[in-house]
């Protein structure tokens, strides 16, 4: 690739989590090849992750420990207090690099509204980038997500109020725009590059043009492939359950799982489990190559996290969506509404049997599905709107790039 875009300067403000990092980073790799220098804002945890594109890494000087995503997440009101004081943190600490360094192009994770508010202060052409599906007004009021939210307001309405009025008054004070509830989830930009095809996003019409459904990236993060033995069932339920053993053991008794070749992601929690329940069929490791084993695996059993429930998609592997936030529950929704994969409530209620017979009704579904998936090249459209925005800060030749 022609090094055409030598010269410009990208910011990206990351949010460290692993599945958030996955979907986008060969897309900075890409703009780290056409030549553009990335400044991309991460924790320690994923430095080689960020090194490994090319792109300067920077710690986040705020420290993240104090707001551990991976808890965060298990509590919708939680997450919403912490991400606040989170993006306050960042901005005051972010403002006056911007100010006196601004780059040509700010790109923010969409969980980070401190990276559209910096872009919004000091006139930075910004992008959002989106690795969840996307949500606005009709998503919240016409999905899964409406009765929880208002429980929830409902429940904890005094301490909402207060948030709220904090925030309100520190973006008067800045001169910000004002907050939305939906601030959590999706932060807009010039333009909002959603990492999801167009045909999986509900109420995909009544987002405005400047929302682009790129597609996802799984075809450039595919690795030449690590061995893994052939197995029955995968099961990983992410960061958030890993840390839960006790959950995690009492699951693996249901009958889905007897006399089956297991393999379980468990992150920290591992060695533990292997220790006392690893056995010749079960083994329980820290982390996976997930993109290589799923071609060895029958069954996937994950939390509906959107990068899974993609990533198994696109091999065809029949799956079982047992979320646990609201916004996975959506994504089961999803799968199980277009009959590639099980939302589960309860494992213990099914058998091997009941799943493979779903799994061949639902075969030409899961086929046309796949097609889709794969037919999306997230990375080339979603660099080709980046360099769009990175034409209107100068560049001299429009007809040279397309990343």
């Amino acid at each position: 690739m022609q090094r055409t875009m030598r010269g410009k300067r990208v910011v990206f403000f990351s949010t460290p989590a692993y599945g958030h990092l996955q979907a986008v980073y060969p897309v900075l790799a890409r703009l780290v090849r056409a030549g553009v220098r990335v400044d991309w804002y991460c924790t320690e945890t994923y430095r080689e992750l960020v090194t490994a594109t090319g792109a300067h890494f920077h710690p986040y000087c705020v420290d993240f420990s104090r707001y551990p995503l991976d808890r965060l997440t298990a509590d919708f009101f939680s997450l919403y207090r912490g991400l606040l004081a989170l993006n306050r943190r960042c901005y005051l600490r972010y403002r006056r690099e911007i100010r006196e360094n601004p780059p040509d192009l700010l790109l923010y994770d969409s969980m980070c509204s401190f990276g559209k508010n910096l872009a919004k202060q000091f006139r930075v052409p910004s992008v959002c980038l989106c690795t969840t599906l996307a949500y606005n007004l009709p998503v919240l009021l016409g999905t899964n997500l409406l009765l929880p939210s208002l429980k929830l307001i409902g429940r904890h309405l005094p301490q909402f109020l207060e948030l709220y009025r904090r925030e309100r008054h520190f973006r008067r004070r800045e001169g910000l725009p004002r907050c939305h509830l939906l601030d959590l989830f999706v932060n807009a930009g010039d333009k909002t590059l959603v990492f999801t095809p167009p045909e999986f996003q509900p109420f995909v019409r009544s987002f405005p043009r400047s929302f682009v459904f790129v597609g996802t990236t799984i075809r450039d993060r595919l690795k030449p492939d690590i061995r893994y033995e052939d197995c029955d069932i995968y099961l990983s339920f992410g960061s958030i359950f890993a840390a839960r053993a006790g959950k995690l053991e009492t699951l693996l008794q249901s009958p889905l799982f007897r006399g089956k070749r297991v393999i379980v992601s468990a992150g920290g929690a591992a060695a533990d489990l292997q220790k006392r329940l690893g056995s010749e069929r079960l083994s329980f490791v820290r982390r996976t190559e997930q993109l290589s084993l799923l071609k060895k695996t029958r069954l996937f059993v994950n939390h509906g996290g959107l990068n899974s429930v993609y990533e198994s998609l696109y091999f065809g592997i029949f799956q079982l969506c047992r979320p646990q936030q609201e916004e996975q529950k959506l994504t089961a929704l999803v799968a199980e509404r277009k009959k590639f994969g099980l939302y589960v409530r309860n494992l213990g209620d099914l058998t091997a049997e009941e799943i493979e017979k779903r799994r061949r009704a639902w075969w030409p579904q899961i086929q046309k599905y796949r097609r889709i998936l794969r037919a999306a090249d997230g990375t080339t459209q979603a660099c080709r709107e980046i360099s769009k925005l990175l034409f209107s800060t100068g560049y001299p030749d429009r007809k040279a790039v397309y990343l």
